[in-house]
C-alpha cells in the first residue's frame, strides 16, 4: 500500500465556465471551455508533487484500490456543523486526485481504480487529503518509468 497526505485545500474539477470566442470585435461561433474552480490547479500540483514523490520510481498498474479521506476547512458559519454536507461534490474531488495521480505517473491511468472510497470531513487541523492506492489482491504491480 502506498499511503500519503496531501496539505492544502482539496478543490474539485469538472465543473465548467464557458465563454464566446470574439476576433476583431466579432463572435467567432467558437466556445472557450474552462474550469470553474480558480483552485484547481495548485491543488493538483500539490498533489502531484506528493505523488511523484511516493512512486519512488515505479508506476502502479492492474486493479487499484483509491480510498482518500478529505480534510476541508469549516467555515465559520455554516449549516452544516457535524459533517461537510455541501459544495464541493465527493466525486469533483476525487476526479482531481485521479488526475493528478495519473499526471505524476504513481499509476498508469485513473481508470485502473476498480474500488474507490472516498469522505468528506471537517478539518480540525490542516486542511488536505489522506491518500491511499493499494492492489485488489494485495500485490502491487508496478513498472518501472524506462518501460512507459
Amino acid at each position: 500500500m502506498i499511503s500519503f497526505y496531501v496539505a492544502g485545500n482539496p478543490a474539485p474539477q469538472g465543473s465548467k465556465n464557458t465563454s464566446a470566442q470574439k476576433r476583431n470585435g466579432k463572435y467567432t461561433g467558437k466556445v472557450n471551455v474552462y474550469e470553474s474552480s480558480k483552485a484547481l490547479h495548485p491543488w493538483r500540483e500539490l498533489v502531484t508533487w506528493h505523488a511523484t514523490r511516493a512512486r519512488k520510481g515505479r508506476t502502479l498498474d492492474g486493479p487499484l484500490v483509491l480510498t482518500v479521506e478529505f480534510y476541508l476547512p469549516k467555515p465559520e458559519t455554516t449549516k452544516y456543523p457535524d459533517y461537510p454536507l455541501g459544495t464541493p461534490d465527493t466525486d469533483k474531488l476525487l476526479r482531481a486526485i485521479g488526475d493528478a495521480l495519473t499526471q505524476s505517473k504513481l499509476i498508469r491511468d485513473d481508470a485502473r481504480f476498480v474500488d474507490t472510497h472516498a469522505s468528506k470531513r471537517w478539518a480540525t487541523g490542516k486542511p488536505g487529503a489522506l491518500i491511499k492506492i493499494e492492489a485488489l489482491d494485495g500485490v502491487l504491480s508496478a513498472s518501472n518509468q524506462s518501460e512507459q
